[in-house]
């Protein structure tokens, strides 16, 4: 009896779902895992909200990367290499939202369902519309003012990296942007920026994916308090090296 009890337990965990945890990649969610909570009305919230800035603040382990992600796969428009939108069959954020079958490789696929938000007519006409920046500093953290500033410049080069195709408005004969802007740029893409570079970086990266686009540009913020919580923690009794952070972080989130 005690055999075929066992049998039966071992059989009872043949049908449970899959479920991906531990992850903040949305697409990766969505196509790993079995069970999915829809906060995909969220965006809605987001795009009507008629605010400049909005601040959203919950306990870790919360899913905020993961919703950050969620927002950022909805919003951004997906470009080649060169930096032109891509055609609408050629898309797979798309049908993260509104449903479709997608190609997993290996000669497999997944039918994903519509989310709620796909029937929010005035939200998905929005969807992959937009230039977005997103940047996360969970990483950045250090026993000295210039481990965390060279902690931020690599966040920040890393960045830039994402938009090789804006080289394309550094040759001469491009008039989109003027020579101090080429130089500017030049140096982000090349990775050599200084502390006032480092204040301006979000705002100067906005300006030229909005010339570049001709579209407004939402930037995201992860992790944004990281830095400064293990600063105030590592020089509580060094108050001059906590307010070179304060400094910094100000700037480069008052810029943006």
């Amino acid at each position: 009896m005690e055999e075929e009890d066992n049998i039966i337990n071992n059989n009872s965990t043949v049908n449970q779902p899959r479920i991906l945890t531990g992850t903040d990649d949305f697409k990766t969610l969505l196509l790993k895992s079995e069970v999915f909570v829809d906060k995909s009305l969220l965006i809605k919230e987001v795009i009507e909200d008629s605010a400049s800035v909005i601040l959203i603040t919950r306990p870790r382990r919360w899913g905020k990367s993961l919703n950050m992600d969620m927002i950022e796969k909805f919003l951004a428009i997906e470009v080649d290499q060169q930096g032109n939108p891509l055609p609408q069959e050629q898309r797979i954020n798309n049908k993260l939202f509104i449903g479709g079958e997608i190609d997993l490789g290996f000669g497999e696929t997944k039918e994903l369902k519509p989310l709620k938000i796909a029937s929010h007519e005035s939200s998905i006409k929005r969807q992959g519309q937009f230039p977005v920046i997103s940047i996360s500093f969970k990483d950045v953290k250090g026993g000295s003012y210039k481990e965390i500033e060279d902690g931020v410049k690599d966040q920040v080069t890393g960045l830039y990296e994402r938009y090789k195709y804006l080289e394309q408005y550094n040759e001469e004969k491009s008039k989109l942007l003027s020579n101090s802007q080429k130089s500017k740029l030049k140096r982000y893409l090349d990775g050599d920026i200084n502390k006032n570079n480092l204040k301006v970086s979000l705002r100067f990266l906005s300006e030229i994916l909005y010339k570049h686009f001709g579209q407004k540009v939402y930037i995201l913020i992860d992790e944004y308090d990281t830095p400064i919580n293990n600063a105030y923690i590592t020089f509580e009794d060094k108050l001059d090296k906590f307010k070179k952070i304060t400094e910094l972080f100000g700037g480069i989130f008052g810029s943006a």
